[in-house]
């Protein structure tokens, strides 16, 4: 008997998957290349189909709220007025809950290939020679910022498209950011970029869900998914497809 159930219960386990999601996942939309934008009037980018991905082997569906400012995501998640958030870094402080982690975050500096020097090791003697740093607002928590700062050497921009003009006006000497969106703004436009030898951060980012709209039975189901997908090699294919591509505007 029990041989004859086995069978017919492998039956039911897509659709357990399928069933593991409590509500369609509200996530904020961003235009933020390479990782989310609207092209030929569809939504792609690395982390839109990471997550796509990861939802669809957890049994989810997701929506994503466009006109969400920045500074009211977070609070809207603690509220339960979004239930996802990407790229996030863990901090207890947060009455959130954390996935396990999905892809790296890779902060890197530049120079204009005419101009690199790869013999420096450290932003510090870049900030001796007197060289104009322009960075995201993104990693502000890099202390040596606040230094550049300090001596007049800093240029701030919201987006790595303007980041990458600065630099080929000259407004700029060295670029700091996300490694990813620096390389994908820079071969956009054609602007040789080279990165420099200098280690500023590489960290695992995870998914961060509401704990007012979600259950921790949704936090296992996309614990599980992520695992699952790691291991049949489906989200190292879609990570290698978009690190290496960089579509003309």
């Amino acid at each position: 008997m029990l041989r004859r159930l086995l069978p017919a219960l492998m039956l039911f386990v897509p659709l357990l998957a399928q069933a593991a999601c409590t509500r369609t996942l509200r996530v904020p939309y961003e235009d933020w290349r390479p990782y989310s934008f609207m092209a030929d009037g569809r939504h792609t980018g690395l982390e839109t189909e990471l997550l796509a991905a990861v939802a669809r082997e957890a049994g989810c569906r997701v929506t994503y709220v466009r006109e969400v400012p920045r500074n009211r995501r977070l609070p809207m998640l603690l509220a339960g007025e979004l239930d996802l958030l990407v790229a996030a870094t863990p901090n207890r402080a947060d009455a959130a809950w954390y996935t396990r982690p999905y892809r790296d975050e890779v902060l890197g500096v530049f120079m204009r290939a005419e101009e690199a020097r790869l013999d420096v090791r450290s932003l510090d003697e870049l900030l001796r020679a007197r060289r104009r740093l322009v960075t995201h607002r993104g990693p502000a928590s890099v202390p040596i910022i606040n230094d550049f700062a300090a001596r007049g050497l800093l240029t701030w921009f919201e987006e790595y498209g303007r980041g990458v003009q600065l630099m080929q006006r000259g407004r700029g000497d060295v670029l700091l950011g996300d490694s990813v969106a620096i390389v994908f703004a820079a071969r956009a436009v054609d602007m040789p970029l080279i990165e420099l030898p200098i280690t500023l951060l590489r960290d695992p980012v995870t998914y961060k869900l509401s704990r007012r709209s979600l259950t921790e039975a949704d936090l296992r189901a996309f614990n599980r998914a992520i695992q699952r997908l790691e291991a049949s090699g489906e989200l190292q294919s879609i990570r290698a497809r978009w690190l290496g591509v960089a579509p003309k505007r």
